[in-house]
Parts: C-alpha cells; structure tokens; sequence
C-alpha cells in the first residue's frame, strides 16, 4: 500500500451515487418521562452526577429502536449515529423552591443567563406548564450528510480509528474492514494514493491493508470535510441533567432570604430548605432519524 499522504483539498468524497431524496432513514418520535427528586442537601451530596436523568442500561434499544429482528448491535450503531429532528417539552411541573437550568447532552444550549451558562431550557420555581415548548430542532441536513448516515452508519467523529479498524502492535499499518470510509477515499482517489485499493490483496476477503499513515489521513480528511457537517447524536447515551440556577451548588443558602421572601432567617428555615424533597416531572417528545439496517 502506498504511503503518499492524500491532500485534503484534493480528495473526493462521494462514495455514494443516490440522490440526497433518497437517502432518508426511519423517522420516530417517543415520549419520555422525566422525573428527578430529592433534597437539596441529596442533591449536593451526589456531585457531578446529581439531578440526572436517563434510561436504565440495557432499555435504550427497546425504548429507541424501531424493533424487528435486529442484531444487538446493529441497533446500538443505529442510535450511535441517530439525528435529532427535534425536542419539545410537552408538560413539565416544578415544586423545587429555587430556577432550575436544564442541560440535554445531545443537543447545544440556547436559553443563556447573564453569567454565560447555557441550557437547553430553564424552568421557573414551583410552576406547572402544560403548554408546549420546543427547545431544539435541527437544520436541514447538507447532501454530504444525508449519503454518510447511509452509508455509514456505523462511524462517528470519535471512532474512525478504530471501528472496523485492526492494530497490529509494532508494525506500521493496520488492517482496515473494506466497509470502512477510508476505504471509499482509496477507491476514488487512486491517483493521488498511487495505487487501485481494490486490485490490493484482502484477508479474509474483507479486510485492506493500510499504512498508519495512510489511515490517519484520511481519517482527518473525513473529520474535516464530511463529519463537521453530519449532525448525529448517541442515544444511547442520552440524559437529562438538572442545576440550580445562580448557585455554586444545589444547598446553596446564599439566596435564601430572596427564595423564602423573608428577612429574618432562622437556622431552622435552612434546615428545612435543604432538607424537604422536592420533585420535577416532564414529559418530553422526542423525534429523530435513524438510517435501516
């Protein structure tokens, strides 16, 4: 295999041919329960890990995926590599005292305080709202995008050196599955790489020798210009995280006289403050793309 490094302002990237019409996934939309309670003390007391929200292990298949007979992971790729359409909280109720920021990991903030922090919504104390809010959808998918979520559904920003990738300890290639997307790039750049990928020996019938070099390449020509315009997000890892908002901490007793709208405090008021539980409940709609086996 040749060692020339492609250049990335060179490389073509269109292992496809089908029409960004047609390169859809299944579209699905679900409904998720959220509840958080606690104490505030509790709440302090679990650390970063605090007023979170998210599916047991082992439910995010059958909570996300579309069923049928499916291999394990074949579905687990298929929410790796999932897109959010969007996410609208349908009804949410608060009894905590205090504002709540509300932070979802796959998606960006867009409700900021003056300190800066951003959240996906923000959620005023002891209030009950049962009318929709939509706090994410996403842009229109470029045509790159939509052809790699068919194509490859499989590869990420994060596992492009390592899914469907062998290491060989020691030695300066590695052998590379020929689904993989670096494959693509070889085949249609063989005058840059000096040499027709296919016309190269396979072991096993499917896997491609390939330079370190080689490999680190492409893969950064990938990151470049293909993956920061695929949007995808892991479901499988999804969760929803509460924080007090203008507060170091959740038993933050700074802003309790302006909480309790009182001006003499007792050291008993901040026991019960940090000591009475306290709940938020959402039911939130979710709906995404995930591409067919």
């Amino acid at each position: 295999m040749s060692t020339v490094q492609p250049n990335p302002s060179q490389v073509c990237l269109a292992p496809g041919g089908d029409k960004a019409s047609g390169l859809r996934g299944t579209m699905v939309a679900r409904v998720l329960h959220v509840h958080v309670a606690g104490t505030l003390t509790n709440l302090a007391m679990a650390g970063p890990s605090g007023a979170c929200w998210r599916l047991l292990d082992g439910k995010q298949i059958g909570v996300f995926g579309v069923g049928g007979e499916i291999d394990t992971q074949v579905a687990t790729n298929q929410l790796r590599t999932a897109h959010i359409h969007e996410i609208t909280v349908l009804q949410d109720r608060s009894t905590f005292p205090v504002p709540l920021g509300v932070r979802i990991n796959c998606i960006p903030g867009s409700e900021v305080t003056d300190l800066g922090d951003r959240f996906a919504y923000t959620v005023l104390p002891l209030t009950q709202n049962s009318v929709g809010q939509t706090v994410y959808q996403c842009e229109i998918g470029s045509e790159e995008g939509l052809q790699w979520r068919k194509d490859f559904p499989k590869w990420t920003h994060s596992n492009l050196e390592t899914e469907g990738v062998l290491n060989v300890e020691n030695n300066p290639w590695v052998f590379v599955h020929q689904d993989h997307p670096v494959i693509a790039i070889l085949r249609h750049n063989e005058g840059l790489v000096g040499c027709k990928i296919d016309d190269q020996p396979k072991i096993d019938q499917e896997w491609f020798k390939v330079t370190r070099q080689v490999l680190q390449a492409c893969c950064d020509t990938l990151r470049t210009k293909v993956l920061q315009k695929v949007q995808s997000h892991d479901l499988n890892t999804l969760q929803l995280q509460l924080v007090r908002l203008n507060a170091e901490n959740w038993d933050d007793v700074n802003e309790l006289g302006a909480v309790l709208s009182s001006a003499s405090l007792t050291s008993e008021d901040a026991t019960v403050f940090l000591t009475t539980p306290y709940s938020y409940t959402a039911r939130v709609l979710i709906k995404y793309e995930i591409q067919p086996v």
